[in-house]
């Protein structure tokens, strides 16, 4: 993606719902449900005109030009990993979506923290299988 969203960006923040737990149960097997996970969430969101500018674990930090993108990479990205055949433990991910003030900074990083605190807000209050959006990005998806 050449032209990186800045100004009024829409974040997707993404979470395996208890990650450190099926690590501990499932330590052998861990490498690859993740690397599952990371192809499914990449796949979704660059289809969706998406650019992941973080990965910490199993979080993904994903920004958009617009709420629909966004919306239509997180709604793919369930749908695939919920039809997806997890052995020996199923992945479940909650994810989160807001559209606030946001900029790319020369190291591809973003900045905007009343932004992006809000989208892991967001992202943190849900549940596995779940999207929560604010109140902003459903209005700016129309």
């Amino acid at each position: 993606m050449g032209n990186l969203p800045s100004g009024t960006v829409t974040f997707l923040f993404t979470d395996i719902e208890g990650s450190t737990k099926l690590s501990q149960q499932h330590p052998d097997a861990m490498p690859a449900l993740l690397a599952r996970h990371h192809a499914i969430l990449n796949q979704a969101i660059e289809a969706h005109n998406g650019y992941v500018f973080q990965i910490v674990g199993d979080s993904f930090s994903a920004a958009f030009h617009s709420a629909s993108d966004a919306l239509n990479a997180a709604l793919d990205a369930q749908r695939n990993l919920h039809n997806e055949a997890w052995t020996p433990a199923p992945i479940k991910v909650r994810m989160g979506i807001h559209t606030g003030a946001a900029q790319i900074n020369d190291d591809k990083q973003y900045s905007g923290y009343t932004t992006l605190a809000s989208t892991q807000r967001i992202m943190s209050a849900g549940h596995g299988g779940q999207v929560l959006i604010s109140a902003v990005t459903a209005q700016v998806a129309g």
